[in-house]
Formats: structure tokens, C-alpha cells, sequence
């Protein structure tokens, strides 16, 4: 379940806003109609962190066939 609320409606009814998060729902918040951030509960954070740091961390391979590298062009300054 997903809320969209503008940033004045977010101040006045901030507690809301929070609870909603907690239940579950994203909540955006925004600025003369654009998205300028969202209020998601701790669980669905951590969830987002969890798989950042998977994918920041697996290797990666980079497949150097068919490249030549010239040592000098590559020392040039």
C-alpha cells in the first residue's frame, strides 16, 4: 500500500505518517507534485541495506579478450 503526501500534509500529520510506515506502507512525500523522498518502515530498510551490500559486494569479472593494452598510452599524462 503505497501514500503520496505533500511535504506540509507530512508536518501536520507526521505521528500518521509514521504509523503507516510501520504497517507497512511506502510513503512519498512531495514537493509541488514531485518526489522528493519516501518514509518506509525499519524492516523494509534494512531489507534494501541487506541487498545493497550483496551486490556492492559480489565479484565482478571483467572480460579483457579481444582488448589490447599499450603500457606506455597508458602511463601518458
Amino acid at each position: 500500500m503505497d501514500k503520496q503526501v505533500s511535504i506540509a500534509e507530512a508536518k501536520d500529520h507526521f505521528s500518521s505518517v509514521i504509523e503507516a510506515a510501520e504497517r507497512g506502507a511506502t510513503i512519498t512525500v512531495t514537493r509541488r507534485g514531485k518526489p522528493v523522498a519516501r518514509v518506509l518502515s525499519e524492516a523494509e530498510y534494512g531489507k534494501l541495506v541487506a541487498r545493497r551490500r550483496k551486490v556492492a559486494w559480489s565479484p565482478a569479472v571483467l572480460d579483457t579478450r579481444g582488448f589490447q593494452f599499450d603500457r606506455e598510452d597508458a602511463n601518458l599524462r
